[in-house]
C-alpha cells in the first residue's frame, strides 16, 4: 500500500488473486429465503467471506448489506459456518477503504472475547450461566 489508496496490481502468494481485508462487523444477507444477520469477516472488491446466522446454500444469491454498503453476488461455497460470497461486480477501492474505517470504529467482540466477559461477570456473581 502507498499513502492511503489500496494497491491490487501485486498478486499474493496462495489461491487468492486480490488482497483480503480482515474485519469483524454486523452486516445482514438477504436471499430469497429472507434476510438474516451475519458477521462480515473479510472483504476484496471481488467478494466476501461472512459468518451467517442459519446456513445458505452454493449457488444462491445474495445482497450484503454493511454499514452503508452494498454488494450483490452469489454463495461460492460453504464450509462449517462460513460462506463465500461473489460479487457480480467489483466494489470500487473506496468502499474497503471505508470498510477498513467501519471496522476501527465498529468492529465486533470475537467469540472468544465474548465467552471470556461471560466466564469473568459469573466470577464476579454479576452472571448466571
Amino acid at each position: 500500500m502507498a499513502g492511503s489508496s489500496l494497491d491490487y496490481r501485486t498478486t499474493p502468494a496462495g489461491r487468492r488473486a486480490e488482497s483480503r481485508l480482515r474485519v469483524r462487523l454486523g452486516a445482514r444477507m438477504v436471499l430469497l429465503e429472507g434476510t438474516q444477520s451475519c458477521v462480515l469477516a473479510d472483504l476484496s472488491l471481488r467478494g466476501a467471506q461472512v459468518l451467517p446466522t442459519r446456513p445458505v446454500n452454493v449457488g444462491h444469491e445474495a445482497v450484503l448489506l454493511w454499514g452503508p454498503h452494498e454488494a450483490f453476488g452469489h454463495v461460492t461455497w460453504t464450509a462449517g459456518r462460513l460462506c463465500g460470497l461473489a460479487f457480480y461486480e467489483p466494489l470500487a477501492p473506496a468502499v474497503v477503504l471505508a470498510t477498513r474505517a467501519l471496522d476501527a470504529c465498529e468492529r465486533l467482540p470475537s467469540e472468544r472475547d465474548l465467552a471470556r466477559g461471560t466466564a469473568q461477570a459469573f466470577v464476579r456473581g454479576l452472571a448466571r450461566l
